[in-house]
Order: C-alpha cells, then structure tokens, then sequence
C-alpha cells in the first residue's frame, strides 16, 4: 500500500504527529511519502492522508487534489468546537460577543465542507467524532486514531551536571548563561502563547501562591491582548520563568522530569502531546475537563474548568500534594504509542479501501 500524507509542518505536535505516524507505517511496510504542499500530486498513491490545517481552505485544496485524481482521502480531522473560546475574547472585553459569534459560525461554514469532502475521518477520540457530528450534522465512516507519545521519551534526560542547550530567561528580562541543570519547578506548562492554552487564565489562578512556575512555548501573533496580559501578570507576580519553545527532546524530557506538575488548563485538547509526554515521565498532570481528555487520562489526571479561576487553583494544589499516578505512566506506555496509532491508520486505510 502506498500513501501520501499531507499536512502543516513547523506547527509544533501537528508536525510530531505526521512525521511519527509516517515513520511508524513505514517500519509497518507501507510505503509513505509525506509532504506540505497546497496541491499534492496524489498519482500513483493508493490513499491521500490530509491532517487538518489551521486555514480550512488549504485543508480542502488537498482533499480535492486526492478528489480529481480519484484517490480515496482520509482526513485526520483535529477539531473540537471553539465557540466557548471565541466567546472568552468577548467575556475578557477584548471583542463584542456579536462580533465572535459572528467569526464562530464563519469558521464553521469553512470547515463544513472540509468535512464533508472527505471520505474517512480519523479523529484522534470518539468523543472529537461525536463532536463533529454535533457540530455540522453530517457523518462519515471513522477510526479514532490516537493521539501517542515517542515510547522512549521519559528516557532521554540528559545526566545531571550536563549543560542545558537553552538559557533561562527571567520574565522581562534577558538570556542569561544556561545553568548545568534543567530549571525545576512546581507547575509547568508547555504550549503556544495563546488564548486557546489559557496562560493567562494558569497565571491568574496562582496570582496570590509562591509556587515556581515554568511556561514555555512560541507566540501566537493573532493573540496579542491575551498574551500581553499574560506577560504582565507575570512579571507583576514574578517567580516565573518563561522559555522559547524548543524541538530538544531531550530538553523537553529533562523539564518534564523536573516538575512536579504540568498543568494544562486549556480550553480544550485533543488530547495535546504535552500532557501525554508528561505523563509518560511520571509528572501529576492538571487538564482541562473540555475536550477528549476523559478517554486517555480517565481518573488518573486531575480536571479543571478552563474558565474558572478556583478549579484551576484547586485542580494544581490537589495534583501537587498528591504522588504522581504510576497506573496513568503505564497507561500512556501501553496504549498511546506512535506504534498503535500507525497500526489504527493502517487499519484505517485498508477499511476506506475496502
């Protein structure tokens, strides 16, 4: 079987996501191509693999490249409704509620036929396909395909005493000499700067505590108001180290293993990589209750409301006085591995060609 896989790259666990499910389908003898471009050739491929792009037109360019070729197209769809995130620029008095609702429900008529078009979807839960299925009332033949941690990344920490590969950078201040050691820290969050990840709202949570707090990740350019709100508060609070983001996955691995607790209170994950690397590293990992989080951390994550400033404190103070949970550690490196989502995905392909 052979397969071109289409999507974004440079866009952080959308990236991590193709190119590990590419190389798990090769190690599976499928032969896959991957590649970023706006129209593919699909000739000579027995299926086109789309992931969902942050502009919906580009999404549909190439699914109606596979279209016209009359290649089969299966589409990794990478939604949940952000409805409830364009009304918090509203609540925040940064837009009118009229005017989101408004750019709510433009996106929507965007992504409709992007999902319509397609003739398998391969969501990363069961609840994102039911959430489709609410949301444009159409349906199509689907594999939940999950979303999966490198099985070896709780492993790649460098020894102490090595030197870190990045500098701290204080809030508000400049790089300084990279310290021997990864910076420990109480509560760590790993994302864009950006409302949807709701740094702001982490930050506010913990206004009045003295826990160490690391945040790490690039700017989200379109968030300007909810980013520099989020810079302030910082450096108001102080005691919080901010990184650039990074592609060191050793780094990344040394941080995880540094904190006590990742706490992601986004306003919704699908499930994000953050937190199951996080876990994979035995770090007590905060989420938000919005999304499909349920169906990979079960009981063994600790859920806050993204909007509700008390849950998101009490979700942090809970999972730091608590031992960090060895059955969600065996749960991610049993069940959410490259290696199972490209066996899902193959399985995907050969029922679409069925």
């Amino acid at each position: 079987m052979k397969a071109l896989l289409v999507g974004q790259l440079g866009l952080g666990g959308a990236e991590t996501q193709i190119e590990a499910t590419a190389r798990q389908l090769r190690q599976l003898g499928l032969r896959i191509d991957v590649t970023a471009e706006d129209r593919p050739d699909c000739q000579g491929y027995d299926v086109l693999h789309v992931f969902n792009a942050p502009d919906p037109r580009l999404t549909l360019r190439r699914i109606e490249a596979g279209k016209r070729r009359g290649v089969p197209v299966a589409l990794s769809t990478i939604y949940w409704s952000g409805y409830e995130l364009y009304m918090q620029w509203a609540k925040r008095g940064w837009r009118t509620a009229e005017e989101q609702a408004f750019h709510w429900n433009e996106r929507k008529q965007r992504l409709r036929p992007v999902f319509a078009d397609a003739d398998m979807w391969l969501p990363n839960s069961h609840a994102e396909y039911g959430m489709l299925v609410a949301d444009f009332g159409v349906s199509r033949l689907y594999r939940a395909v999950p979303n999966a941690v490198d099985a070896g990344f709780a492993q790649l920490a460098e020894p102490v005493g090595q030197a870190s590969r990045l500098s701290i950078c204080p809030t508000g201040g400049t790089p300084v000499v990279p310290k021997l050691n990864p910076p420990e820290s109480d509560v760590l969050m790993v994302g864009r700067w950006e409302l949807r990840k709701n740094q702001l709202g982490l930050l506010e949570a913990l206004a009045d505590t003295d826990y160490q707090i690391l945040i790490i990740g690039g700017e989200n350019s379109h968030d300007r108001e909810h980013n520099q709100a989020a810079h302030s508060l910082a450096q108001q609070r102080g005691n919080v180290q901010i990184l650039p983001a990074t592609t060191d996955r050793v780094f990344l691995a040394n941080l995880m293993r540094n904190t006590k607790v990742l706490a992601q209170p986004s306003f919704y994950e699908t499930p994000g990589l953050a937190a199951l690397e996080a876990a994979a590293c035995g770090a007590a990992v905060v989420v938000s209750e919005r999304g499909c989080t349920r169906e990979y951390f079960g009981d063994e994550a600790y859920y806050c409301d993204p909007i509700d400033a008390d849950s998101i404190r009490r979700a942090v103070e809970a999972a730091l006085t608590s031992r960090p949970s060895a059955a969600l550690k065996e749960r991610i490196r049993r069940e959410f591995t490259w290696r199972r989502a490209a066996e899902e995905t193959r399985l995907a392909y050969e029922r679409l060609l069925a």
